[in-house]
């Protein structure tokens, strides 16, 4: 008897699994497309995103040095790890946001992530860099756009990993990548094709 019932609420279980145990769904977008946030988030419900629209407006790879040189930046801020390595490469990623009707919600930068099938976190924001380039920002790398306004085109910093034994190589020829906006409960995506 108590077999039997073991067997049904294993059968249940399996049958009609907690929604809060499913992978969320996954929704891709373009570059150039307004992705909706419509409430999706990366981290905490209290991004409280509803309203908020978010855009890739360019994506472009480079080394450290050379990003570094071409925003007049000091190249230790680049410097992760015990070590102080250097990410391989970095993602020069322009983005626009618009929020079309909270006064509540705000973005949390920190928890964005551009990412192969291969490599869940191949790139991630490089906070140093991004509170240099947007000080307002504070260490969570959060902001808040204003009801009816949008961003217009702002430069965030993404680099790739760097592991105990130094960064991670080898990525960059790898696509398509994803920039994960939001992670639950819909993960949404925008695609990033081969670069020209």
């Amino acid at each position: 008897m108590a077999a039997s019932l073991i067997g049904v609420r294993i059968w249940w279980v399996n049958a009609y699994p907690d929604p809060q145990f499913l992978p969320p769904e996954e929704k891709i977008y373009q570059i150039g497309e307004w992705v909706p946030l419509e409430g999706n988030f990366q981290f905490t419900a209290d991004e409280c995103t509803e309203g908020y629209y978010v855009k890739v407006e360019d994506i472009q790879f480079c080394t450290p040095e050379e990003y570094a040189a071409q925003y007049g930046l000091d190249i230790s801020l680049f410097q992760m790890g015990i070590n102080g390595e250097l990410p391989e490469y970095v993602a020069d990623v322009t983005l626009n946001f618009r929020n079309e009707g909270t006064d509540e919600g705000y973005i949390q930068f920190l928890y964005y992530r551009i990412y192969t099938q291969q490599d869940f976190s191949c790139f991630y924001p490089l906070p140093e860099v991004n509170l240099s380039l947007h000080p307002e920002m504070g260490d969570k790398l959060g902001f808040k756009i204003y009801p009816g306004t949008e961003s217009g085109p702002t430069r965030f910093c993404l680099g790739t990993e760097i592991e105990i034994n130094g960064p991670v190589t080898g990525n960059l020829d790898i696509f398509p990548k994803y920039l994960q906006v939001s992670l639950t409960p819909e993960r949404k995506l925008i695609e990033i094709l081969e670069l020209d």
